[in-house]
């Protein structure tokens, strides 16, 4: 056998040198423990197992084997419950069918309403749009009328800090909405003896004896 060279000595004394951490196992985690029987049950699941391997040899009852009338109707419960019958979720299927047709339809009713209305929503848009702009040109138009008038009557034009000059300015524009205003009444009171004097023409045309005619007084 070969004596230990120098180097393998040295290897050996340094792996004694390190320090060897000691395997710690995990602890075990703890299993579920089913919750235990009622009363009686497993009293009653022994009995059924030694009446089903011995029979009548068992000395066992076997009216003790059937569950009792709540415990049968709790069982019915929770069979209804996870298991319905087939006819059960074919109902529940159609019904589900049915409610999403009809969600369906509605949207597709919706859509087509929103589509028949859009022309006519699109053209008031544009309308209102257009009466809008149309709005702020006479408004524009009116302010620069006025301030050429209040500039006519101070000898300048009106500065924007001056109080004479804005004083002038509301005065005009009072006086402004006074003659539109007394300008809306003659247009209607004109249009309403138009109206009157058109009744009247076709009134003195209709034959004496037509319907409506006034009859001539005696």
């Amino acid at each position: 056998m070969a004596a230990p060279t120098l180097r393998g000595l040295a290897l050996g004394l340094a792996r004694a040198a390190v320090p060897v951490r000691p395997y710690r196992a995990p602890p075990l985690r703890p299993r579920a423990v089913p919750p235990p029987p009622p009363p009686g049950a497993e009293e009653q699941r022994a009995a059924a197992r030694r009446f089903g391997r011995l029979g009548e040899a068992a000395g066992v009852a076997p009216e003790r084997l059937w569950p009792s009338p709540g415990e049968l109707r709790e069982r019915e419960a929770e069979e209804r419950e996870w298991e319905p019958p087939l006819r059960d979720v074919e109902a529940e299927l159609e019904r589900r069918e049915r409610e999403e047709a009809r969600r369906r339809e509605e949207r597709q009713r919706l859509v087509a309403r929103s589509l028949a209305a859009m022309p006519a929503a699109v053209a008031a848009w544009r309308q209102e749009r257009a009466e809008a702009r149309e709005r702020r040109l006479r408004e524009a138009a009116r302010r620069q009328r006025l301030l050429a008038e209040a500039g006519a009557r101070l000898g300048a034009p009106p500065r924007p800090g001056d109080p004479r000059a804005q004083a002038l300015l509301q005065d005009l524009e009072r006086e402004e909405r006074r003659r539109e205003k007394r300008q809306r009444r003659q247009e209607r009171e004109e249009a309403a003896r138009s109206a009157l004097a058109a009744a009247e023409a076709a009134a003195s045309q209709r034959p004496p004896g037509a319907p409506g005619a006034e009859e001539a007084p005696p």
